[in-house]
């Protein structure tokens, strides 16, 4: 069975959702550390018979008739090795799957809420809306990229650079024809060559400096980075080749860290700090 691929727009609406909180421990949980799980394991796709018997027994019908397996009904964010791999694909007893799907059931309002965030554009006092749903349904064009900019423009915080969030699921990459054969597959390398090559392919078109926010995310199975731009000419992005990647989040500065650039960087990041994109980008650790 193929397991289910999360988009980006699913895996950031359901953490937000649970507020940064692991579903079984309730602690904590950083993003790039989210696994998502199924209350009712994946694998019962495969037993159609196993699966009617246990929906009729656990009378989910009953009490969730939306119920899929797929689904928000079904998914929770978890800690990838404390509870996620802990669980495994168990089957709890029906009182406490109950319990749980109850409790999963009650956070759907909130996760449609944050999905209606990621899919609207909102209005100019709140950019904070991201543009990963419209690129990941092949909704944006070069028109709304420049509405885009021009409502940040026009925007409380006109001033603020444009910061731009790529992503990418790793898997997709391995898979693709235009990945080079002799790049290495293994995840932390492979990152290093993604990075390097999303600069090479900014600095082909954008002629302005541009560096890091932060260090880049890499959860095991995805990688993102986040950018900005302080000095954008804005007609270069039409050009844009980001081939992989996907624009996850594009928003002013002061939108996303709440903060203006110049007091996050007050004084602003010398030659040498923008080649330190090219030698090699940062990374978590």
């Amino acid at each position: 069975m193929n397991k289910y691929r999360f988009s980006y727009t699913e895996r950031y609406a359901l953490w937000k959702a649970y507020n940064g909180r692991c579903f079984y421990c309730e602690k904590p949980l950083e993003f790039q550390d989210m696994a998502i799980d199924h209350i009712l394991p994946e694998r019962l796709i495969e037993f159609p018979a196993e699966f009617k018997r246990l929906r009729q027994e656990y009378e989910i019908d009953e009490n969730y008739p939306s119920f899929q397996i797929n689904d928000f009904t079904n998914w929770a964010p978890a800690h990838f090795r404390k509870c996620n791999i802990r669980k495994g694909k168990d089957i709890f007893p029906k009182k406490l799957t109950l319990l749980l799907l109850e409790n999963v059931h009650k956070r759907i309002p909130k996760v449609h809420q944050e999905l209606e965030g990621l899919y609207r554009k909102r209005g100019r006092d709140n950019m904070l809306s991201s543009l990963s749903a419209a690129i990941e349904n092949k909704h944006l064009s070069v028109q709304e990229i420049r509405k885009f900019v021009a409502q940040v423009e026009k925007s409380q915080h006109a001033e603020e650079p444009l910061v731009i969030s790529f992503g990418l699921m790793i898997e997709d990459v391995i898979n693709s024809e235009e990945l080079p054969s002799d790049v290495s597959r293994e995840y932390p390398y492979l990152c290093d060559w993604l990075e390097l090559d999303l600069v090479k392919r900014l600095r082909a078109v954008i002629t302005t400096p541009f560096h890091y926010t932060q260090p880049s995310e890499r959860s095991g199975e995805g990688l993102s980075v986040r950018i900005v731009f302080p000095s954008l000419n804005k007609g270069e992005i039409e050009k844009l080749n980001i081939s992989w990647w996907e624009i996850l989040e594009a928003a002013n500065f002061w939108d996303i860290f709440g903060e203006k650039y110049k007091d996050a960087f007050p004084e602003p990041p010398n030659q040498e700090y923008f080649g330190q994109l090219e030698a090699g980008p940062p990374t978590s650790r």
